[in-house]
Order: structure tokens, then C-alpha cells, then sequence
């Protein structure tokens, strides 16, 4: 007479595959407390990789007289808004880390589209 259950042996899974699951799953776990760890980290210190600006001391020349109208930050610059007597509007693109004037933007008076 046969038996249809199965022997213990088959019953159950091997030991090597217990530990390999449980192994497997405490890589998982660790794997998250360190994703969250280094989240947390860099929330709470934003900038750690960007060396502080030290301060500067720099000198834009505008012409002859112009003035400054406005300054907008936009991103990581800084745009200023700059009017010149009889002469077209500029704006200036500034590094505010550093004072360096990376660029200008003039706006000449031009024919209407």
C-alpha cells in the first residue's frame, strides 16, 4: 500500500535555502536603512559638496551713466537689470558665489514683430 503524503524530508524546504531567504532578507533591510540614512544625511545638509564662498570683493564697470534698476536671483545666478542714458537696456548675468560676471544681455530698441 502507497502512501500519498509525502516523506518529512520532501515536506519541508532545504536548510541552505532557509538561511539563503533569511540572509537575503536582512540584505534588503540594511540596504533601506542606508538609503534612508544617506536621504536623511543630505536633507539636513544640502550643500556639503559646494565649498562656502569666501567673500569677494569685485567691480563690474557699467557705462558711463547707467544705473542699476533691479537684481533677480534666477537659479544659481544672479541678473541685473542695468538702464543706460540714450542706450539700450542690459542685463547683466552675475555668479553670486564668486562676483564674476559670466555674461551681459543688451536689448536694443528694434522693429516691433
Amino acid at each position: 500500500m502507497e502512501s500519498s503524503l509525502a516523506s518529512p524530508a520532501q515536506a519541508y524546504a532545504p536548510l541552505w535555502l532557509k538561511v539563503l531567504v533569511i540572509v537575503m532578507g536582512l540584505l534588503i533591510i540594511a540596504g533601506f536603512i542606508v538609503i534612508a540614512a544617506e536621504i536623511a544625511r543630505r536633507m539636513s545638509s544640502p550643500n556639503t559638496g559646494r565649498s562656502p564662498a569666501a567673500s569677494f570683493s569685485e567691480r563690474i564697470a557699467l557705462p558711463a551713466g547707467a544705473r542699476v534698476v533691479s537684481m533677480t536671483a534666477a537659479g544659481d545666478r544672479l541678473l541685473v537689470h542695468v538702464e543706460t542714458q540714450g542706450g539700450p537696456t542690459a542685463a547683466y548675468v552675475v555668479d553670486p558665489r564668486t562676483g564674476t560676471l559670466l555674461g551681459t544681455i543688451e536689448f536694443t530698441p528694434g522693429i516691433a514683430r
